[in-house]
């Protein structure tokens, strides 16, 4: 786990405590806020979001177990864990906080190095409980609807072609529908596989010089029947001067499948093309898939490239999606040392981009 993606807060009423404190976690990367009293210290977890709580027991009319039991009113012990900090001869004070719902505890003078530990640990918990949870929602809604459109269709099709029979026009739209259904619980899989891989730094790339057109051209054919389907056109434009770069050819299709995916689903049907388009940028080599939908609204801007950043559009042929894609194309991209992007087209619809460096 990042350590930049973590906000903690600390809360103690001494100040010189709250700066050395804070000052040593924000050397480590964390982004750190302080309180100085329990009160203020509910007021702040009410207006922003903390991963995880650094609270003194001995405080002045609201003490630490007085915040920790209003806490845990609202969050579990796996939502915002909570670290109490208490003098070292305090066991009965210890004891207490961990029937409360203290997660862990720290004795004073702080020994940091023990503390950045136990922050470590109970961060990565939490990382861990949250996956499970993501996992849950994956099984329970995104995969749950596809599987129930491949059971029917196989019962329709055990009902209408009998053993030994010749496959009828029906059966065979059934047979398409449960390929087309697995195929979006396979991404929906592989995203949620290849995201984790990411976060974990474990997403390695496999390097050659390659041929983006080549990869372009392969991706288009790929989707011409989807697009087809969705009345649209898609079409690529492709600058036969573009070098090769050194890349991982099968990461970097896994991104344009995306893009032009993406694309074609949030395309109104009948209207409009997709243009998938390769040039020279400097020192860099650019693609860029242009649609024809409604574009991006200022919010979508912002959680455009997140995980499980909804986006104000909806895919337009009733289309699944992991919302992940686009995060996991941000990762790739960035893994190849380039950038992406999308901006908004001057007529309708919006252009996403990446771009990577060529070879010296």
């Amino acid at each position: 786990m990042m350590s930049e993606e973590n906000s903690l807060l600390v809360v103690d009423d001494i100040e010189d405590n709250l700066t050395i404190l804070s000052f040593r976690l924000k050397q480590k990367g964390y982004v750190v806020a302080t309180a100085t009293s329990g009160r203020k210290a509910l007021e702040m977890i009410g207006q922003q979001k903390f991963d995880l709580i650094l609270l003194d027991i001995m405080m002045p009319e609201m003490d630490g177990f007085d915040v920790l039991v209003e806490l845990r009113k609202k969050y579990s012990i796996t939502d915002l864990p909570v670290i109490m900090a208490t003098a070292k001869e305090d066991r009965e004070d210890i004891v207490r906080a961990l029937k409360l719902g203290a997660n862990d505890y720290i004795t004073k003078p702080v020994d940091f190095p023990v503390l950045m530990a136990r922050i470590q640990t109970h961060l990565k918990i939490k990382s861990l409980s949250q996956l499970k949870d993501e996992f849950l929602r994956i099984a329970s809604h995104d995969l749950k609807n596809p599987l129930w459109s491949i059971m029917t269709a196989a019962q329709l099709i055990d009902e209408v072609v009998p053993a030994g029979q010749q496959m009828t026009p029906q059966a065979s739209r059934m047979l398409n529908l449960v390929l087309r259904q697995a195929q979006t619980m396979q991404f929906i899989i592989n995203d949620f596989l290849d995201f984790q891989a990411a976060e974990d730094g474990q997403l390695n790339l496999n390097l050659g010089m390659t041929d983006l057109n080549e990869i372009a051209c392969r991706a288009v054919e790929t989707n011409l029947s989807y697009a087809q389907q969705k009345g649209s056109q898609l079409i690529l434009e492709a600058d036969p001067a573009l070098p090769m770069i050194l890349a991982d050819s099968a990461r970097l299709s896994q991104v344009i499948q995306n893009l032009i995916g993406n694309a074609i689903k949030f395309s109104p049907k009948g209207s409009g093309q997709t243009v998938v388009r390769t040039r020279i940028d400097q020192k860099t080599v650019v693609l860029e898939v242009s649609d024809s939908g409604p574009g991006l609204t200022e919010d979508d801007m912002q959680r455009v490239f997140t995980r499980y950043g909804r986006l104000s559009n909806r895919p337009t042929g009733g289309e699944k999606s992991s919302g992940l894609g686009l995060a996991i194309c941000k990762k790739m991209v960035e893994l190849h040392s380039g950038q992406i992007g999308v901006f908004n087209n001057p007529d309708r619809g919006a252009t996403f981009w990446f771009s990577l460096p060529m070879p010296a």
